[in-house]
């Protein structure tokens, strides 16, 4: 994302509506637009699943919070431009900002 002249904050922390601690892997935070990288070494089994739904359900409760795009660790390796064009895609549709 750097490279592309993207510059979220990376490990955010946000708190949901009930005081709960969350981080997200990364946060333009004018925007709203939260993105995540899943790996599947580390979220691979059925519990790890759960846990990630209920996450998310939980991330987008945040006020920060307005999108979120979830990509994969194969996306972030071998599809770069793919996951830059729809971070920016995301960033026009929430801001009208193309930067």
């Amino acid at each position: 994302m750097y490279d592309a002249g993207l510059h979220p904050e990376s490990q955010a922390e946000l708190r949901t509506p009930d005081g709960s601690r969350r981080v997200v892997d990364f946060l333009f935070r004018a925007a709203g637009l939260a993105v995540e990288i899943e790996g599947y070494a580390y979220h691979g089994t059925r519990e790890a699943h759960r846990r990630d739904i209920d996450r998310f359900n939980q991330l987008l409760r945040c006020p920060e919070i307005r999108s979120l795009l979830r990509f994969s660790a194969e996306d972030v390796f071998r599809r770069p431009a793919y996951m830059v064009a729809e971070i920016r895609a995301t960033l026009v549709s929430l801001t009208g900002d193309s930067t």
